[in-house]
C-alpha cells in the first residue's frame, strides 16, 4: 500500500496541469484570434433573385507585424456564385500591414431560380497563426424593390462666368427590368444644361439601362453671359416609369471684369480749332459680373495738347451698369489744320480699356475772314493798277 502512495500522488499531480493547461490555453487562444478581424458593416442584407451583391470586407491586423491573409468562400449556397476582387483583379490572400486594415470586394451573383429564405455565405480569413471567420446572410424576398440611386462626382464646381461647368452623374438600375431614364435640370432663364452620353458625348434627353446595371451621364451646364458672381444651385431630376432621383448640382461663380469705353451715339470723333476747348461726352459701361471700384482715366495726345476730365474718376460701377464722363480736349494753339488722335484710358486694378478719338483741327474763321479781306485787298489793288496803268 506504500508503494501505491507515489503513483496516486503523480496521478492527482498529472490531473492537476491538464485542468489547469485548460484554464490557461483557451484564453491565449483567444488572445491570438482577436490579433486579426474580419468584418462588414452590413452582415445581413436583403436580395432579389438574379441579383449580384457587392460586399466591403475589411480585413484588420491588429498586431504589429505585417501579416498575408489567406481568404476562402468556405461555404456556399448551391448554384451561387462568388468571388472575391481587389484592385479590380480576382484574389485569394491580401497583404495586411501591422496596425492596420485592408479592404476587398466580396462579389456574389444569385441564381435567378433560387427560392424566398435566408441563405448564409462564409469566408475564412487565416495565416499561420490565426484564423477566423464572417458569415453573411442573404434575405432572398420576391416582392423586395431595391431603389436606384444618383450619384454626382463633384457636389460643386469653382469658375469665372464665361466657363462651362462638367459633372459626371453614375446612374444605378437596381431593378430586375430593363429602365428608361429621362433627364432633366430645373432653371433659371439663361441658365443651359446639356447632358451628354459618355459613350460618344452626344447630346441626350434620356438614356436605357440593363437591370443591375450602371451608366454615366455628362452634365454641361453654361451659366448666362450676364450672370453675376455668387453661388447657384441647379436641380437635377432623372426619372423612371417607377420613381424620381435628384440631386442638386453647384455652381460657384467668382465673378469676370470687363470694361467699355465709348460715347452715348458711338461715335469717336470731334472738332474744334486750335486753341480751342471741345467737350466730348464719354460713356463708361461694366460689362462683367463684378463691381469695378475706383476706374481712373490717361491720356496720350499730341504735343501741348490738355485733355482733363469731370469728374476726375469714378468710384463705382456695378455690373451692367453705366456712368458719363466728359472729356475736354484743347488742340494747341499752334495746330495746323487736320485730323488728329487723342487716345483715352479708363482703368481699374483689375481691367484696362482704351478707345481712339479723331479730332479735326479746322481754321479758325477769324483767319478764313482774314484771307478773304486779303483777296479782296489784292484783287482790289490789281484792278487800280491795271486801271492807272493799263491806259499807258
Amino acid at each position: 500500500m506504500l508503494r501505491q502512495e507515489p503513483i496516486k500522488v503523480k496521478l492527482s499531480v498529472a490531473l492537476l496541469f491538464v485542468i489547469l493547461s485548460l484554464f490557461i490555453i483557451s484564453p491565449v487562444n483567444d488572445s491570438f484570434a482577436a490579433n486579426l478581424e474580419v468584418f462588414t458593416k452590413y452582415p445581413s442584407i436583403a436580395v432579389k433573385a438574379g441579383e449580384q451583391i457587392d460586399t466591403d470586407i475589411t480585413v484588420d491586423n491588429k498586431t504589429k507585424d505585417g501579416m498575408t491573409v489567406m481568404l476562402d468562400i468556405a461555404s456556399l449556397p448551391e448554384k451561387w456564385e462568388a468571388y472575391l476582387e481587389g484592385g479590380g483583379r480576382i484574389i485569394d490572400s491580401i497583404y495586411v500591414s501591422g496596425e492596420s486594415n485592408g479592404n476587398v470586394d466580396l462579389k456574389v451573383k444569385i441564381p435567378q431560380d433560387v427560392k424566398e429564405g435566408k441563405y448564409q455565405v462564409v469566408l475564412k480569413a487565416s495565416t499561420g497563426n490565426y484564423e477566423r471567420s464572417l458569415t453573411l446572410y442573404y434575405d432572398v424576398k420576391a416582392e423586395i424593390e431595391n431603389r436606384d440611386t444618383l450619384k454626382a462626382n463633384y457636389n460643386e464646381l469653382t469658375g469665372a462666368s464665361d466657363t462651362s461647368f462638367t459633372f459626371e452623374l453614375e446612374i444605378r438600375n437596381n431593378k430586375q427590368r430593363e429602365e428608361n431614364y429621362s433627364l432633366n435640370a430645373s432653371t433659371e432663364r439663361g441658365w443651359q444644361v446639356k447632358f451628354k452620353s459618355k459613350t460618344d458625348y452626344k447630346q441626350i434627353s434620356s438614356i436605357t439601362i440593363e437591370p443591375n446595371s450602371t451608366s454615366k451621364v455628362e452634365a454641361e451646364i453654361i451659366p448666362p453671359a450676364s450672370v453675376s458672381a455668387g453661388e447657384y444651385t441647379i436641380p437635377v431630376t432623372v426619372s423612371s416609369s417607377s420613381e424620381t432621383l435628384s440631386t442638386e448640382l453647384k455652381v460657384n461663380i467668382t465673378g469676370t471684369y470687363d470694361l467699355k469705353l465709348t460715347t452715348p451715339n458711338g461715335r469717336l470723333n470731334a472738332e474744334t480749332s486750335a486753341g480751342k476747348e471741345v467737350e466730348v461726352e464719354l460713356t463708361l459701361q461694366n460689362t462683367g459680373s463684378s463691381t469695378l471700384n475706383n476706374i481712373e482715366f490717361t491720356t496720350w495726345q499730341p504735343n501741348e495738347w490738355k485733355v482733363r476730365f469731370e469728374p476726375e474718376n469714378v468710384d463705382t460701377i456695378l455690373p451692367g451698369e453705366t456712368a458719363n464722363v466728359k472729356a475736354f480736349i484743347t488742340p494747341a494753339s499752334k495746330s495746323l489744320a487736320g485730323d488728329y488722335v487723342v487716345e483715352i484710358t479708363a482703368k481699374t486694378p483689375e481691367v484696362t480699356t482704351a478707345a481712339q478719338f479723331r479730332v479735326m483741327v479746322k481754321t479758325s474763321t477769324l483767319w478764313g475772314l482774314v484771307g478773304i479781306l486779303i483777296i479782296v485787298l489784292l484783287s482790289g489793288g490789281l484792278y487800280y493798277i491795271f486801271k492807272v496803268y493799263g491806259r499807258r
